[in-house]
């Protein structure tokens, strides 16, 4: 839904610096694609759409990182909010919040005072949101999944909408508070950081966005990414001996020692590089 120099780590040749791959091998009867997206509406990230979809179309089943029907249909608000109904000023001392505040509201116009009762987290994301453009009326996750299915292709879930919100809630609110005041204090950082991922992906650098989501997670490899990674990489194994499979996941999740890429290959999958773009 939203989160990058092993001695190990998957090199990436030049020409195999893309966002998309073929899986096959034994069990799979026809090819199926890994795709890595952006969880965004900034059009950058749409810039090789038909050619995705095309592929789309070659497939049988669509899977995305959670079922986007089910969660709408499951959603619990409360998992995105604070403990016991306490605030963000339970955390940040009334002063620090009152610069916090007007902070947000001059360069985002994202009010802290809507948002009182959110996972500091949820807030972080919502500010990332303020910052890329929203060019398109969905994230390309989303637009990818209704295409696939006016398509009628089988709609899948990679993980559960649940299994991601635990992974959420294994992260103490302290340093989510922390990530919080952090971002509020280097607000222009943020923002190059963030507008730099729009860069790479737009230019299908799956290796230096590796790089960068891994050093932007820090403390949080093991909950946000290297977990995730093993649990994708086995569902889509599976997936894929079942369906001719086009999966889409984030595309930080791909490469390195622990990326989805390697994974597959020890789930006996070969995995080989489609050219994207021009």
């Amino acid at each position: 839904m939203w989160d990058f120099f092993f001695p190990y780590l998957l090199i990436m040749k030049p020409n195999k610096q893309t966002l998309l791959w073929k899986l096959t091998g034994e069990g799979i009867a026809a090819p199926s694609y890994l795709f890595g997206t952006m969880h965004v509406q900034d059009a950058r990230a749409f810039a090789n759409i038909v050619a995705v979809q095309e592929k789309v179309s070659d497939c049988e089943a669509f899977a995305a990182e959670f079922h986007l029907d089910e969660a709408a249909a499951d959603f619990d608000g409360s998992s995105m909010l604070l403990p016991n109904g306490q605030s963000l000023q339970h955390y940040i001392p009334s002063k620090k919040y009152d610069r916090l505040r007007q902070r947000l509201l001059k360069t985002t116009k994202v009010d802290l005072d809507h948002l009182q009762r959110s996972l500091p987290f949820m807030i972080v994301n919502v500010i990332g949101g303020s910052i890329l453009k929203a060019d398109m009326p969905v994230s390309l996750d989303e637009h990818l999944w209704n295409h696939a299915r006016q398509a009628g292709k089988t709609l899948l879930g990679i993980e559960t909408f649940k299994e991601q919100m635990e992974v959420l809630q294994q992260i103490p609110v302290e340093m989510q508070v922390k990530m919080l005041l952090d971002l509020g204090r280097n607000l222009s950082r943020y923002r190059q950081h963030l507008q730099h991922l729009a860069d790479l992906y737009c230019k299908g650098d799956i290796h230096g966005l590796f790089i960068t989501v891994k050093k932007n997670a820090k403390g949080l490899r093991k909950i946000m990414l290297w977990r995730r990674n093993e649990i994708m990489a086995v569902r889509i194994a599976a997936l894929a001996r079942e369906h001719s499979l086009f999966a889409a996941i984030g595309a930080g999740h791909m490469v390195g020692g622990k990326g989805v890429l390697r994974l597959l290959k020890k789930q006996g999958l070969k995995v080989m590089p489609e050219k994207l773009g021009r």
